[in-house]
């Protein structure tokens, strides 16, 4: 459909650009409209492999909430959950916004971290029910999203450093409990990955949960690229990494959540995913949690109402099920 609108666009322009131009020079027509044909067909690869690519990196890199979630004003009060609003550092120093919910009856404290466009609220349903079991929440706003510092977006990346960083705020809370609180890592799409790659990078966590993650940076962009612009995997895509790593400055082959899933400490895992997903497929999920080392793991695809990351929306009780009964078993 993009791509239909770009040619209809890009076609009316030269089409109205060449026709006012042969009917005022009327000797010429044929020349003009010949000419005007040819300009067309050389703007188009021009504009869809050429600017499409550049200015589609540069936006993703400076990506932030999309304007729907920036106008929601909720937070975990509306839900009757008694927080803090708190700011922390990631590990390479950006300032992230977010709200403490401190555990009651668990000494438990699940870190939980949004995907692309969105805000701390896409995690506000599961933090609410976490903290009604008696689990504490730490959600925040991922760099550039939100309001927190701004920083460059690189689809799981630099937002490792976040997750690191909520962790080791997390280790400075202790509550009423002497005892440093249990961390679950837990995030959704990109926070899903960048919880995965974080999980691989460092240990002092007791568990894992992580809705529709998707594999690696390349195939998640050759997969959008044909599902939005239905442009083979040989043309935007190779072009669109090229400009995303000049402006994110790094190699998107470290975004790998195969290889990362690999390095993770063999600590309980939850996976969730949903068939209708047709963004981060379910495959992904089947595949990583088959890989996954722990000995104690579950994985819950749901139907095909569910889109990407929707399933918590959509399903809200058989969700909040899962995850209580899923830590309830390993973090008894």
């Amino acid at each position: 459909m993009f791509v239909l609108i770009v040619l209809g666009s890009v076609f009316l322009l030269f089409a109205l650009l060449g026709g006012g131009l042969a009917l005022f020079w009327k000797t010429k027509r044929k020349v003009i409209l010949r000419r005007t044909g040819l300009a067309y067909l050389l703007a188009v690869p021009i504009l869809l492999l050429g600017v499409g690519p550049f200015w589609m990196a540069r936006f993703v890199t400076r990506a932030g909430t999309r304007p729907p979630d920036m106008r929601l004003k909720d937070t975990p009060a509306d839900s009757g959950a008694s927080f803090e609003s708190v700011q922390f550092q990631a590990t390479d120093g950006l300032a992230l916004s977010g709200w403490w919910i401190a555990p009651t009856r668990k000494n438990v404290v699940v870190l939980l971290s949004h995907g692309l466009f969105r805000n701390r609220v896409e995690m506000l349903s599961r933090a609410v029910a976490l903290a009604k079991a008696g689990y504490g929440a730490l959600l925040y706003d991922s760099r550039s999203h939100g309001t927190s510092q701004k920083g460059v977006v690189s689809l799981g990346f630099y937002e490792t450093q976040d997750v690191l960083g909520g962790m080791a705020y997390i280790r400075t809370r202790r509550g009423s409990s002497a005892a440093t609180p249990r961390i679950v890592l837990m995030g959704v799409s990109m926070g899903a990955v960048a919880t995965l790659r974080a999980a691989s990078e460092t240990n002092g966590y007791a568990a894992l949960m992580l809705d529709s993650p998707f594999a690696s940076i390349r195939e998640t962009i050759a997969d959008h690229s044909w599902l939005f612009f239905k442009l083979p995997r040989f043309t935007f895509p190779p072009l669109f990494l090229f400009w995303f790593q000049q402006f994110a400055a790094f190699d998107v082959d470290q975004v790998n959540s195969h290889a990362a899933m690999a390095r993770v400490q063999p600590v309980p895992l939850l996976m969730i995913a949903s068939q209708g997903d047709r963004r981060m497929r379910p495959e992904v999920a089947r595949q990583l949690f088959e890989e996954s080392r722990s000995p104690v793991k579950k994985i819950e695809i749901f139907g095909q109402d569910a889109g990407h990351g929707a399933a918590a929306r959509l399903h809200p009780e058989q969700y909040t099920a899962l995850m209580v009964e899923f830590l309830e078993r390993v973090l008894p």
